[in-house]
């Protein structure tokens, strides 16, 4: 079936002032602690939903205005961007949000349909945050439902889809997406219908028949588990061969042996830590025999496999075997006092592997699970620590939660996960962080010798909370930032659910918080949540492109300018919103602008120069303007006030409105065949649309090249848009095209429309490419460039 894709997609409950919520706690009312996850907060309001729903409270007359103020509030904790805001503000801070009364749906809905899948522990219920992480960030093999709590076929396949997560379970993961609390999410992986049955990391949807059977055949198909065929040829081959791991050997008899299904299963479960082979006695009656074994399924240790060794595994289900054989295997090192106390020591001075610590409580179930770790990680060193026995250890790490797994890294420091507490999750974790410098920091570290404002050495900081999705996509992109680059900068991450008084202290109001300390100067981020855009910050932050004014640079730089030269000056507050967006893309403006001649690119902070923006009139933030010098020498200066503040429109809106003196000769249909194609110099023609951001961005390059090269080059542009039969007849194949028109050949009329396509688009490769390809006497006379008009010849 299918289904609207968000029939009601998000029910929105908005805010009256006439419905009294003051003074209660969001986070009481619902029973959750603040650092509650998303699930957490479903679960709490799904159990409030059942019981003080007005269908089950009829004799109430507050029932109504009870449960619609518990809706209220769920509706506000669900989303991160008003959680951020009721966090920061209170209820105040959501007055411009809300006008307006609420609705809910009814007893039914909450009971059968509402948060389908938060008792399953098999089945990951999946938001954009962890998705981003878990799904698109590693090569793990997903099966994922994207439903809709109001879709009857999503329901209907509910009981399935339990069933084929616990058939599968550990072999593949399998996942649900609800659409209506995450419809970007649902709508970014191109679903369109419910349900929708993916595969991941293949992203191929699944067609068929929605049983159990058919459900595992096809999430089978991409199981690439191996296992060995023993024989008597090649048994003692492979047993070299495959010496670092345990081995598990599935005899096969006359009638008794796993499924080829089975086999796959538990090949995959095992994959990390234990070699599977089968050996079909029947036909290898002599190994059996040597072996003493004819039937079965037996563990053989790191003693070898030979006939006075092996356990026997009982049981034919896949998880109960895989459970049976984890339990022969070594269980993780207790760490003591001195041990761990040694550790410790040696982070700071290097040590020959890295460290992953699991800590734990002493009452605490130990998971089977993880016994997997020392085997997924061979790189690492692996203990646990007993936090009952060793508080002060763990409470001067503020280990807060159980169970908790750091990563001490030999380059020095430690790093907490916060992820899912498997070991396939804890395993990457472990491997991402140890190849990066990005630690985990406390009060102790933020002083003049290391971390904070009065320290001298650059330092990178994410403040950030657990329970905050954003937060949880920026990690890995800020770890990723801190294994690329390239030195001299250290990497830190608070997490102010521990350090709450720190983040007090250096004034963290929202999550994620990143800061860039330089030499003791605070850079707030304020940019994508990506490595790429992070790492940019930096060198703009350490080789800065824009020139910071003040009253006197501005008098001296600005007001004392000349004619041939222009400034861009954006005057802004830091506190202002729209002017933090604008901030990485006036650097931009900077960077694609600093090999033009004539343009300048700088920035008053309002707040540290208030006299000089009063003096300027500027009443508004950010305020964009370009000064130039008029004809009389006169400062003048014009408004950009278009809603697209970035820099590909900014740069547009320069050239469009002729605001800045260009090297380019409009060309047009009239003009091409008697200037370009008639000519014995060379021309190079920029073919453009003014709806193509990438013209945009090119043209400043192609300004550089045809001053550079004066003289012995034309350039020239096309506008497509206006000139299109003659975009059509040099047959373009997209926008910007550059070609090339290398003067009339002896004893022909014309060149060839088409000239040469030229695919350099970086201002000083092309430049050198034209050098070497140039004729020395191409520099043109006078005549050629102010050639006659063709009705004149």
């Amino acid at each position: 079936m299918k289904a609207r894709m968000m029939r009601r997609s998000f029910v929105w409950f908005l805010f009256s002032l006439s419905v009294v919520l003051a003074g209660d706690d969001f986070y009481e009312i619902l029973g959750v602690e603040r650092s509650a996850t998303a699930k957490e907060i479903r679960k709490a309001f799904k159990k409030l939903a059942i019981t003080k729903h007005p269908d089950k409270n009829p004799d109430d007359p507050k029932a109504h205005e009870t449960f619609l103020k518990i809706t209220r509030v769920y509706e506000v904790l669900k989303d991160e961007d008003l959680r951020k805001k009721y966090d920061l503000h209170g209820e105040e801070g959501l007055k411009e949000d809300f006008h307006g009364g609420g609705q809910y749906e009814s007893w039914n809905f909450y009971n059968e349909e509402f948060g389908i899948y938060d008792d399953d522990q098999e089945i990951i219920t999946l938001s954009r945050s962890d998705f981003e992480q878990s799904v698109d960030g590693t090569q793990d093999i997903w099966f994922i439902n994207f439903y809709s709590p109001h879709c009857s076929h999503c329901h209907e396949l509910a009981p399935t889809w339990r069933e084929l997560a616990k058939e599968l379970e550990g072999v593949i993961r399998i996942g649900a997406v609800n659409c209506e609390d995450d419809f970007m999410l649902c709508q970014q992986n191109g679903i369109h219908s419910f349900p929708s049955l993916v595969m991941f990391p293949a992203r191929e949807k699944y067609h068929g028949n929605r049983n159990t059977r058919d459900l595992v055949r096809h999430a089978l198909k991409f199981v690439r588990a191996e296992v060995i065929e023993l024989w008597e040829g090649n048994f003692q081959k492979s047993l070299e061969e495959n010496s670092e791991k345990p081995w598990l050997i599935a005899f096969c008899g006359e009638e008794s042996c796993l499924s080829r299904t089975n086999r796959l299963k538990l090949s995959a479960i095992l994959a990390d830590v234990v070699n599977f082979g089968t050996l079909r006695c029947k036909h290898n009656e002599n190994l059996c025999d040597k072996l003493g074994k004819e039937h079965g399924i037996f563990y053989y240790g790191h003693d070898g496999v030979t006939k006075d060794k092996g356990i026997e595994i009982s049981g034919s289900d896949p998880q109960e075997i895989a459970f049976q054989v984890m339990s022969q295997l070594p269980d993780v090192k207790d760490l003591d006092r001195e041990v761990f106390g040694n550790l410790v020591r040696k982070m700071t001075k290097g040590q020959d592997k890295d460290w992953l610590v699991h800590f734990v409580d002493e009452e605490e179930h130990q998971e089977i699970e993880f016994r997997k770790l020392p085997a997924m990680l061979p790189q690492f060193r692996i203990g646990r620590v007993n936090c009952r026995k060793l508080w002060d250890i763990c409470k001067k790490l503020h280990v807060n939660k159980f169970p908790s797994f750091y990563v001490f890294k030999r380059s020095g420091g430690y790093e907490i996960y916060y992820g899912r507490d498997t070991a396939p999750d804890v395993s990457a974790f472990a491997r991402d962080s140890a190849s990066t410098t990005l630690v985990s920091l406390g009060p102790d570290d933020f002083n003049p010798n290391k971390v904070g404002p009065s320290s001298q050495q650059p330092w990178f900081v994410d403040f950030f909370a657990p329970w905050c999705p954003p937060c949880m996509r920026l990690l890995p992109e800020f770890r990723k930032a801190a294994r690329d680059y390239d030195g001299g900068v250290n990497f830190g991450t608070v997490d102010c659910t521990i350090h709450g008084d720190l983040c007090q202290m250096y004034n963290i109001r929202s999550y994620p918080t990143t800061i860039f300390y330089n030499q003791s100067v605070p850079h707030q981020y304020h940019g994508h949540h990506d490595s790429f855009h992070i790492l940019q910050f930096i060198q703009d932050t350490l080789n800065p492109p824009v020139v910071s004014l003040d009253k006197g640079t501005f008098r001296q730089l600005v007001q004392g300018t000349d004619r041939s030269t222009v400034w861009f000056v954006d005057f802004f507050a830091p506190w202002c919103g729209p002017c933090q967006q604008l901030a990485p893309e006036w650097r931009n403006l900077a960077k694609m602008l600093k090999d033009l001649d004539g343009v300048k690119v700088g920035q008053v902070d309002c707040q540290a120069h208030g006299d000089l923006c009063s003096s300027e009139n500027v009443n508004s933030y950010p305020t964009i303007r370009l000064y130039s010098k008029s004809a009389e020498g006169l400062l003048q200066f014009y408004y950009y006030n278009s809603w697209a503040r970035d820099a590909v429109n900014i740069i547009a809106w320069m050239f469009e409105s002729n605001l800045v003196p260009s090297n380019l000769e409009p060309i047009n249909q009239n003009t091409f065949y008697w200037k370009v194609l008639r000519s014995s110099k060379p021309w190079l023609i920029d073919f453009y649309a003014p709806w193509c951001n990438h013209c945009h961005m090119f043209r400043p390059k192609i300004e550089v090249v045809a001053k550079t090269l004066k003289g012995r080059l034309r350039v020239g542009k096309v506008n497509c848009d206006a000139d299109q039969s003659l975009c059509q007849q040099v047959a373009l194949s997209g926008y910007p095209s550059i070609r090339l028109y290398s003067g009339i050949s002896p004893g022909k009329d014309a060149q060839h429309p088409y000239g040469e396509e030229v695919d350099i688009y970086e201002a000083q490769e092309l430049i050198e490419y034209l050098e070497d390809i140039l004729p020395e006497d191409s520099k043109e006379s006078e005549s050629e460039r102010n050639p006659l008009d063709h009705d004149e010849l």
